[in-house]
């Protein structure tokens, strides 16, 4: 405990003098000029993205992609990955450490595995540089120009198949010629248990020369955690971190074009903090002492450190018949993770860590056709390496007459360490076109063929009687896959587009991590392959005063990858086959000048229809419904301006989300039965709120807001720990469930002070 106080108490040094550094460095530069007035909303504002490796506005990209610019982002407040599901139809946010390893479901694609030689079904790009490990994910965002989500397969263009969509997020880059800033600091606080702190994040654009500029970016957040540890009385779930980005802009000749950054993000915090509900005499007696859902009961309070290293240069070299890039990425990742790892007051896991190295380099050259031409076209070549190791170590504590554990371990302690490391090689030529016929049809034609190599070792020591005696071995294999895609888009006037298509996408084979004999483990995991049909449109109306998008799809996936609870022996397998079927609606509407309102809606049909020995005996899951996928999410948004004349403009916002509940096993229980924490799992009106003053010709304004106002709260991805929980004549007695997860945070207040110069 010392030692995490004495880190932390490092840690927050470090943050007031980056903080110190980082407004020292904005302040320098002169009071600018006056920030204009927003001007009022009269129609649907267009997002411009770069889905299809060229920028084209989001009205006109004939895929399913939700998208936001860098100040929506900031207005609302979308500071990391846990957020992104408040974004997009049907998607959540799955835990497999917290909020410090996880990832987001979409279309019925997600994973709870962190093993090194697996990969993720929805893939992160961030500048693309692509982070496929759930460790890898780097949690802040800052100075972005733009968030897009990609739903469903992407096995063209993008720098590594997916089978499930793809995040990609977009820094601002220097602007040549302009100095200018911006700078804002928040206070928050969860209003409960002191649970309260600042953040801030801030930029300055600096000329070097008419051919030459730098941008700093930064970024420093030390909130209070909002899950409250009542054996310790520290608040887990916290935020304690720095991040800086300089950036770097050269044009030494009107066609060239070359952009590169370093980026580093520390993190040093206390571990996520679980809620655990259920059975036996344990939970009872605990939850006598506070059933408060934010309160929770562990032995230790952890430690959750992370430092990453990115940096990246891109040369763009523009000729008459397309632009040539170059993009060159290295990445790191050093993360140490420990928590209580049975979540509970008993000594029965308390030392459980996960610590995790990576490096990874990426090359890519691709051409992309100048746009506007009758026959646009993309086509190039990816190659990445990567070296990922994992270590984890836990602790079975069977030495408590009468604990059910103690039954499973024959009354002893028993420590198991498991290390992988895995090295991952991916060679992808592809290409795109997209052919106009006339101006209203246009066929899209792409493909990708992928060849992945991987290599390693597992090495498990000590032994347990869960994952069986020591053992140490090697594993090899390549994978080959073509993945094609096919569009036709009809666009019979301004602001309509139809457009159908067939796309496949690709997710590594892989070994895993926990397997209980040599044998189990050098037997690899079959690959993914996805294949999704869609139909879809893309409305704007009435002057534009009406955006609609809509999507209906069908995905079947081979070989799905998944991790279950057999016995008490989570174990990966490929279930067979899996058949998601959905609609979704994205809705904007300006009826009057300054008011507008929207609505996201996501219905998801996910089923297994095939997944044979899901549980202990061989049981058939085949055709129940995949876990952590509601069927029905909604969310909806209202924003209005009151312009106040020479006093400047107020801008109200608040917006909602319901969801219905998930199953949380292949099992598909009954509501009421096992598992118990299914009932928790549904969202009931969360509503988040904002009011920001914007004075006339100031360079500042300032923004009160909420989060989860009505202070629901609902769990994500809960799993049963009851051989941690209950005692041997509880399980007799069919008491087998005690359910843990992670909770939503509850409510939070806040104001931003925002202030630009130029």
């Amino acid at each position: 405990m010392a030692q995490v106080n004495s880190n932390i108490s490092r840690l927050k040094d470090r943050v007031a003098i980056a903080a110190l550094i980082a407004g020292a460095g904005l302040m320098v530069a002169p009071t600018g000029a006056a920030a204009e007035a927003p001007p009022a909303v009269t129609e649907v504002q267009e997002v411009i993205i770069t889905a299809t490796r060229r920028e084209e506005a989001l009205s006109k990209v004939p895929v399913a992609v939700t998208a936001i610019s860098g100040e929506q982002a900031k207005d609302a407040h979308i500071g990391n990955f846990s957020d992104l599901p408040s974004l997009v139809p049907g998607a959540t946010f799955i835990s497999t450490k917290g909020q410090s390893t996880a990832n987001v479901q979409i279309r019925g694609q997600s994973t709870t595995n962190d093993a090194p030689a697996l990969e993720l079904p929805v893939a992160i790009f961030m500048d693309d540089i692509y982070y496929g490990t759930l460790a890898s994910f780097d949690a802040d965002f800052f100075d972005i120009s733009q968030i897009a989500v990609l739903r469903g397969p992407q096995g063209t263009t993008f720098g590594r198949n997916v089978v499930g969509g793809a995040l990609q997020i977009t820094s601002n880059k220097p602007t040549l010629g302009e100095l200018y800033g911006e700078t804002n600091i928040t206070l928050e606080s969860y209003n409960r248990h002191k649970s309260t702190g600042f953040e801030s994040q801030g930029f300055i654009n600096l000329p070097i020369n008419d051919k030459m500029a730098g941008r700093f970016a930064y970024s420093v957040k030390n909130v209070e955690g909002y899950m409250y540890n009542v054996l310790t009385g520290n608040s887990l779930s916290d935020q304690k971190s720095y991040s800086i980005r300089p950036s770097f802009r050269w044009e030494p000749t009107e066609d060239v074009t070359v952009n590169a950054f370093l980026q580093y993000n520390h993190e040093n915090m206390y571990a996520s903090g679980y809620q655990f509900f259920g059975q036996g005499g344990v939970v009872a007696a605990h939850k006598a002492i506070s059933d408060d859902p934010w309160d929770t009961f562990h032995n230790i309070d952890g430690t959750n450190r992370r430092d990453i290293y990115a940096t990246q240069v891109r040369v763009d070299w523009a000729q008459p018949y397309g632009t040539w890039t170059a993009l060159t990425s290295y990445r790191t990742l050093d993360a140490f993770y420990r928590d209580d790892g049975d979540s509970g007051p008993l000594l029965r896991n308390t030392n459980s860590i996960n610590a995790s190295k990576e490096f990874q380099f990426s090359e890519e050259i691709r051409l992309t056709s100048p746009s506007g031409e009758r026959l646009e076209y993309v086509a190039g070549l990816y190659y990445s390496f990567e070296n990922l190791r994992k270590r984890i170590s836990f602790g079975f504590n069977g030495t408590t007459p009468g604990s059910f554990l103690g039954v499973l371990t024959g009354g002893t302690l028993q420590n198991e360490t498991v290390t992988g490391d895995a090295h991952v090689e991916s060679v992808a030529p592809f290409a795109e076109g997209k052919f106009h016929f006339n101006d209203q049809f246009a066929l899209t034609v792409g493909a990708r063929y992928t060849i992945e190599h991987k290599n390693g070792y597992t090495r498990h020591a000590n032994g347990s009687v869960f994952y069986g005696a020591p053992f140490d071995v090697k594993f090899s294999k390549t994978w080959k896959s073509f993945t094609p895609r096919a569009i036709l888009e009809y666009t019979p006037a301004e602001g309509l587009l139809f457009y159908g298509g067939v796309s496949t996408g690709f997710k590594g084979g892989g070994w895993s991590l926990t397997s209980t004999s040599p044998a189990a483990a050098v037997k690899p995991l079959n690959p993914e392959k996805s294949t999704s049909y869609e139909a879809g449109a893309k409305v704007q109306l009435f002057d534009r005063r009406l955006s609609i998008n809509t999507a209906v799809y069908q995905a079947d996936t081979k070989n799905l990858q998944v991790r279950s609870l057999v016995g008490p022996v989570l174990t990966d397998t490929n279930a067979g086959k899996q058949r998601v079927k959905g609609i979704e609606i994205e809705a904007v509407a300006t009826p009057v000048s300054g008011l507008q309102i929207g609505a996201n809606y996501a219905y998801t049909d996910a089923k297994y229809k095939e997944f044979k020995g899901c549980a202990a005996g061989g049981v058939d899951c085949s055709g129940n419904t995949v876990p952590f996928v509601p069927k029905q999410d909604l969310k909806v948004f209202a924003d209005y301006r009151w312009d106040l004349g020479e006093s400047g403009s107020l801008k109200a916002h608040v917006d909602a989300q319901w969801a219905s509940t998930t199953e949380v096993s292949p099992l598909n229980y009954a509501r009421g039965a096992q598992p118990l924490a299914k009932q928790f799992t549904d969202k009931t009106g969360i509503i988040n709120a904002s009011l920001t003053y914007q004075p006339q010709d100031a360079p500042w304004k300032v923004q009160v807001w909420g989060k989860n106002l009505t202070n629901e709260w609902y769990m994500a991805a809960p799993s049963n720990y009851y051989f941690y929980f209950v005692t041997a004549a509880e399980f007799a007695a069919l008491q087998r469930e005690v359910d843990r997860g992670v909770i939503n945070p509850p409510r939070q207040v806040g104001a931003t002070l925002t202030y630009k110069f130029q």
